[in-house]
Parts: C-alpha cells; sequence; structure tokens
C-alpha cells in the first residue's frame, strides 16, 4: 500500500520537485542492478546533526529560482547527468543524502555522450555505465526540454553523412525551420545559436511525453534520439513512454536512481567544497 502511494505521489509530482529529488536522493527499494552505497541514508544531515534542514533549504531555493528562471530545470537535470558520469550523483525518491564532492573539477573531465553518436554506440557507452537499455532511452527523454548549439545537429540540416543534403528520415518543414535559426557555418567564429530540443516545451520547460510523440513522428532535434527509431527495443520504450506520461515519469525516476549510483563518494572519500564549482585546493578564499 505504501509503495502504491508513492507512485502516486510520484506521477503528480511537478518536474521542479523531480529535479530537487533527482538531486539529492536514491530509491533503494526500486534500484535494480547497481547497489545504493551503504553510507547514504534519508536525512542524513539531520541524522548526523551537520545541517538538520539541508534538504528543506535546498527545496526551497530551488522554488525560488524556478519562479524566476524556469530553465532551471533542464540546467538541473543536466548537471545531475554529468556529475553522475564523472563523480557521483544521486536521483530518485527517498531523500538518501551524504554524498561528497569529487576532488578534481573540469570541463574536460565531463565525460558524456556526444550526440553525434549512433544509437547503438550511445547503448553500449550506456552498458559501459551498468546501465541498459530502458535507461538510455528514459535519460535521453530529459531532452524533452532544454537545448543544443546548432553545431550538433549542423551535419543533419546541410550534410548528412557527406550528401550535402538533410537527413531524410527529417520532415522537411522541421528542417526548413530548424535552417532558419542555424543558418551554415561557413567561416570561423561565426555565431552558435542555441535551439530548443523540443520546440513544443519551449521555453516553457514543460516536462510531457511529447518528446517521444516527435520521434515517432520524425521530428526529434538530434540524430541519436531520432535513431530510437532503429532499433525494435527501443522503438517499443519510445511507443510506451510516448503513450503514457506516467509511465516515462516513473522510469525516469528509477534510471536517474541508478545513474546516481555511478562512483559514489561518501565517508572519508573525497571532500565537501566550500564553493561547489571549485575543489577546495583551487579555491582562492581558503588560501
Amino acid at each position: 500500500m505504501e509503495r502504491s502511494e508513492e507512485r502516486k505521489r510520484l506521477h503528480s509530482l511537478p518536474i521542479l520537485v523531480i529535479v530537487v529529488v533527482l538531486s539529492l536522493c536514491q530509491l533503494s527499494e526500486a534500484a535494480i542492478g547497481l547497489q545504493t552505497p551503504m553510507k547514504l541514508r534519508r536525512s542524513f544531515y539531520k541524522y548526523y546533526n551537520t545541517c538538520k534542514d539541508a534538504e528543506a533549504y535546498v527545496n526551497h531555493q530551488v522554488q525560488i529560482s524556478w519562479k524566476s528562471d524556469k530553465s532551471i530545470v533542464a540546467k538541473l537535470l543536466r548537471l545531475t547527468y554529468s556529475d553522475c558520469f564523472v563523480t557521483s550523483g544521486g536521483p530518485s525518491y527517498i531523500i538518501l543524502t551524504g554524498r561528497r564532492d569529487g576532488m578534481t573539477s573540469s570541463a574536460s573531465s565531463v565525460n558524456i555522450p556526444s550526440p553525434s553518436m549512433s544509437v547503438n554506440e550511445t547503448l553500449a557507452y550506456f552498458n559501459s555505465k551498468g546501465l541498459d537499455v530502458r535507461d538510455m532511452v528514459t535519460l535521453l527523454g530529459a531532452h524533452t526540454l532544454g537545448r543544443t548549439h546548432c553545431r550538433n545537429i549542423e551535419d543533419r540540416l546541410y550534410n548528412f553523412k557527406g550528401t550535402k543534403r538533410p537527413d531524410p528520415t527529417m520532415k522537411p518543414e522541421l528542417v526548413e525551420s530548424l535552417r532558419k535559426q542555424c543558418p551554415e557555418r561557413l567561416r570561423k567564429g561565426q555565431s552558435d545559436p542555441l535551439v530548443y530540443l523540443n520546440p513544443e516545451s519551449g521555453s516553457h520547460y514543460s516536462f510531457t511525453e511529447s518528446f517521444y510523440r516527435r520521434v515517432n513522428n520524425n521530428q526529434a532535434i538530434l540524430g541519436v534520439d531520432q535513431q530510437l527509431l532503429y532499433r525494435e527495443d527501443t522503438k517499443d520504450l519510445t511507443d510506451q513512454f510516448a503513450a503514457s506520461l506516467q509511465d516515462f515519469k516513473l522510469s525516469i525516476a528509477l534510471s536517474m536512481n541508478r545513474m546516481g549510483n555511478i562512483n559514489v563518494l561518501t565517508g572519508n572519500q573525497g571532500e565537501i567544497r566550500r564553493t561547489c564549482s571549485i575543489t577546495n585546493k583551487d579555491n582562492p578564499l581558503l588560501k
């Protein structure tokens, strides 16, 4: 009964709350494959009497930020995704905290799949991290909101596989619309605008299943997203999520949980940074 009620609450959560939860916690009961680190626990900071209101404070601050900048949703999702594959992370539901920061901080270490990778290459990458095909299809669904640079779709618009033509799987009206936003780059230093990964969400940054419907209609912005139709297993999952926002919400919570169990630092590992973006040894304020 309790698990059923948890799932009902999950389905009704706005994406803002989902992001806050994904940033802080894990769902140990539902985790499959990767094991929950034993030193993480619910209300970690309250239990150890270090900062008893930490979770509530973070939730409150994100609520405030959401009111002035709805793009924070996509930014937090990307941050969680990047951090998980580089050092640690933590998605899900029952709030388990206690993670520590890594000892390195560099853009070059953010090893996430390139948008130019094929769906098979992307799946191999996810498999190498202990994630499966369902995780991949689910996590690519985070493209239901956010933006990407034109350089990531330039080949699809102007020179698909060296043909000097657009990707034939793209609808002509989509090519025309994107070309207006992404003029062909012919010289060094030319601007590289941003386009929405899901025009239906756009500046509203709403979390819906429309991303998967667009994939099924050959309207995906990134090539790797469109290639979800190229395999039977990824196509089946795309159809499932396109038909059910509830299934997508539940699956993304579980997949973010699994991803959040990658390379978690606890106990005496890592450090607690005084400034999130800088390691303590490189922080000029601590010297």
